[in-house]
């Protein structure tokens, strides 16, 4: 086993040693002092804020020598990474909109590459309402109605589970992350306030720890405790948790 493997692991069971309650739910965690040590906010660049998505993670946890309990709200922020297209078609289709700083508008996709309509229209049929649903969305925020942003992030995180699907594997690429992080960036650099749902929160959590082990870099302790935390507080019926203490 990797020396990067042995040190993850042993973070993983350090991390499952003591643990504490948020709602009556268990929440993972190390010592106090070590949460208690975690700065709200980790030093980051104001002009590379844009780039992450900042949860909030509520940690509650019991004081003995005060005998009561104690809240503190940290901020885990999580890097968002840029898909790649995967073909010469992705590139094409994908780089368009990245010259053009735009989310990828999939209706605007069928007029503009027409040769591509006939696989999109069957497999995004079900559900083309949403597809025209999102576009609409987008126009309304090019035409001055910036909340329609926020929209269009709630329904791409609708999309993106559907996905994968043949049309983003052989002709868009990922469409669905790309839209999902420009809007995480646009409403950033508006200060407009927004969630996302749990796994969409999980599924850049998991992007980033990928993107850290290809990279070989090692992963921010900070961004594994809180990360730990909210997966546990977010998914409290996950398989480890059935295990008899």
């Amino acid at each position: 086993m990797a020396s990067k493997d042995i040190a993850m692991q042993s973070l993983t069971q350090q991390l499952r040693r003591m643990r504490s309650r948020f709602g009556g739910k268990r929440v993972i965690t190390e010592d106090i002092n070590k949460l208690k040590g975690l700065a709200v906010k980790p030093q980051i660049p104001a002009s590379d804020i844009q780039n992450y998505y900042v949860e909030p993670v509520t940690i509650e946890y019991y004081i003995p020598k005060e005998s009561r309990f104690a809240y503190e709200i940290k901020y885990l922020y999580i890097p968002l990474y840029d898909p790649e297209p995967r073909n010469s078609v992705q590139e094409e289709i994908m780089g368009f909109f990245q010259k053009e700083n735009r989310p990828m508008d999939t209706i605007e996709i069928m007029n503009r590459f027409p040769q591509h309509l006939p696989i999109l229209m069957q497999y995004f049929s079900p559900y083309i309402h949403l597809h025209e649903a999102l576009s609409l969305e987008f126009q309304q925020g090019f035409g001055g109605d910036k909340l329609a942003f926020r929209r269009a992030l709630y329904l791409s995180e609708v999309l993106h589970k559907y996905e994968p699907s043949l049309p983003s594997l052989e002709i868009l690429g990922p469409y669905t992350l790309y839209n999902i992080q420009w809007c995480i960036r646009y409403l950033n650099q508006q200060n407009i306030e927004f969630t996302l749902e749990d796994a969409t929160t999980e599924f850049l959590i998991t992007r980033h720890r990928n993107m850290c082990q290809l990279r070989g870099e090692k992963v921010d302790e900070r961004f594994e405790i809180l990360a730990n935390i909210y997966l546990e507080q977010a998914f409290p019926y996950a398989e480890e948790d059935l295990e008899l203490d």
